[in-house]
């Protein structure tokens, strides 16, 4: 399969799921990022999806941890491991990583079916 036909899968069932509740969607649904700043969740797709794919655990630090250990590091972390966006509810990708997990395996099972 193309990888970027999976990917447009991935971002297809995370808008339907996970934007429906972003704190950054205007009243009308409508992503109110824009401007220079991209969401974090469509900028890292294929590094999330990777991670989820990659762990099998029942237990979400796992899924966090190497969230921070592969995406953060890239992003706006500091060298102490501090990020200001995840702080605050500003990092959509740390607010919404539970749902974005629980998205990608229930894609994942359908694959298999």
């Amino acid at each position: 399969m193309n990888p970027n036909h999976s990917l447009e899968r991935y971002k297809e069932a995370l808008s339907k799921i996970v934007c429906t509740q972003c704190l950054e969607k205007s009243g009308r649904g409508i992503c109110s990022i824009g401007g220079s700043e991209e969401c974090a969740i469509n900028r890292y797709l294929p590094e999330v999806v990777s991670i989820v794919e990659t762990i099998e655990s029942s237990v979400m630090h796992d899924y966090v941890h190497e969230l921070h250990n592969v995406v953060c590091v890239s992003c706006r972390e500091n060298q102490d491991g501090v990020c200001k966006l995840r702080a605050t509810p500003g990092c959509e990708l740390d607010l919404y990583f539970p749902l974005i997990v629980r998205t990608i395996k229930e894609l994942q099972a359908q694959k298999k079916e």
